[in-house]
């Protein structure tokens, strides 16, 4: 059997890295000029808040940049920039405000390129056999479909590369549906690449991000690219890249076995750089103790009377969001005295453990699920879908922490402040003037 092909290539220049990358694995063969070609990049969200430093969060604008110059190149002239970034009423850009701010527009003036915010669909319902899903008719209907994922952990998927990327063509309604209790978030994840289809995949891993998917994690200049026309192999040799094995990754490994693959990257051919020398190993995961109240670090701080199970995979995008600033909440508030024995639910399945005086409730599908629970003396509920980070302080302050916005924002500053002066880092590369 021949085994599937992905070239690796260390980013030195815009746009000849990319180029050499296209070219080592044949990426532009099966490509027409007269094509119509969708590029899908990972724009997971932004803060209209706060400052948000982008390294291995989102797919660097200009190594997408790059890629519609080789289109160009090529001869295509029908080409499609699409993203559904996440969307929280209160704090979150739109899809065409973070191409505003990132500088695509100049893409649209210079090449003609049409830029859309998936999420205004149209939508196509799609059947995945028990179930169907809402996925974006430009991804489905599009000649040459190119995903141009990111290197980046994911603390619910492990890992967040090509088949991740093609949830944000789904709807929010489908993106939703992923994370209901009943469902496996793996089989899902697994099984969007089957019915969109990716002629390319492009892995941005010029930053990889550990301990992502979003801005608590930590990024690292890795100067790594990997291509594939096979859009599991470029997960294999991605998870190679941060040097995780692939068949760890449930949604890869669920993949793999439905289709017969091998997940080893011995059995994928490499072309170019050696993953020697590009890999560069990254923690996926932030540990919680081992009663489940709260992370580990807040052993080393005394931080007690508080219990925050860890997220589980029902949590959607908008809550998971909601994350960083509880515990930042708690950790800024925390005196030295012990909180009142304060619960933090979240998700769609945590039950109350009927030991705390106060159970804060975070979002609708908590409140739903345990208002009336007979084992909450007194039920602090946050409502939202996401709830505002206003209405999070208050619900903190209503359970005796001393929450305040402005201590947040100086800790959102001072992740942005580790980036600056750093040798590698390039906000150049996300932002086209």
């Amino acid at each position: 059997m021949e085994k599937p092909m992905v070239s690796l290539q260390r980013y030195e220049s815009s746009p000849d890295s990319l180029r050499e990358l296209v070219r080592l694995c044949n990426g532009f063969s099966e490509l027409k000029p007269h094509h119509q070609v969708f590029i899908k990049p990972n724009l997971v969200a932004m803060d209209s808040q706060y400052p948000m430093a982008l390294y291995g969060i989102f797919t660097t604008t200009r190594l997408v940049q790059d890629m519609v110059l080789l289109l160009n190149e090529f001869g295509v002239g029908n080409i499609t920039i699409g993203e559904g970034s996440v969307r929280a009423k209160h704090f979150a850009l739109p899809t065409e405000g973070i191409y505003e701010a990132l500088g695509y527009p100049s893409l649209a003036k210079r090449y003609g390129v049409r830029l859309l915010d998936l999420l205004k669909g149209p939508f196509e319902k799609v059947g995945f056999g028990e179930y169907s899903l809402q996925i974006a008719k430009a991804a489905l209907e599009t000649d040459f479909f190119i995903n141009m994922p990111v290197l980046k952990t994911h603390n619910q998927t492990m890992l967040s590369l090509g088949l991740k990327n093609l949830k944000g063509c789904l709807s929010t309604k489908s993106r939703k549906f992923c994370h209901r209790s009943d469902q496996v978030l793996e089989d899902h994840i697994s099984s969007f690449v089957e019915k969109l289809r990716p002629a390319l995949t492009v892995l941005d891993g010029i930053y990889g991000l550990e301990k992502g998917p979003f801005y608590l994690g930590a990024a690292h200049r890795m100067n790594a690219l990997a291509a594939s026309k096979d859009p599991l192999a470029a997960d294999i040799l991605g998870a190679a890249l941060a040097g995780m094995d692939a068949a760890a990754v449930p949604h890869l490994r669920k993949y793999a076995e439905r289709h017969g693959r091998s997940l080893r990257p011995e059995d994928v051919e490499v072309r170019g750089t050696p993953v020697k020398d590009l890999v560069k190993r990254l923690k996926w995961d932030n540990t919680w103790n081992e009663e489940n109240t709260g992370p580990r670090a807040w052993e080393r701080m005394g931080l007690r009377g508080v219990s925050i199970p860890k997220y589980d995979k029902t949590v959607c995008s908008g809550c998971s969001g909601i994350y960083g600033p509880i515990l930042t909440m708690l950790m800024t508030g925390y005196k030295g005295e012990p909180y009142q024995e304060i619960e933090i639910l979240t998700g769609k399945v945590m039950k109350p453990s009927g030991k705390a005086r106060k159970t804060f409730l975070l979002g609708n599908c908590m409140i739903k699920l345990n208002r009336r629970d007979p084992g909450i003396r007194e039920a602090v509920l946050v409502k939202g879908c996401p709830p505002t980070l206003e209405d999070v302080q208050k619900g903190m302050i209503q359970c005796g922490v001393e929450a305040s916005l402005d201590v947040y924002r100086m800790f959102r500053d001072s992740l942005v402040d580790r980036y600056k002066g750093k040798e590698g880092f390039d906000e150049s590369l996300f932002y086209l003037r």
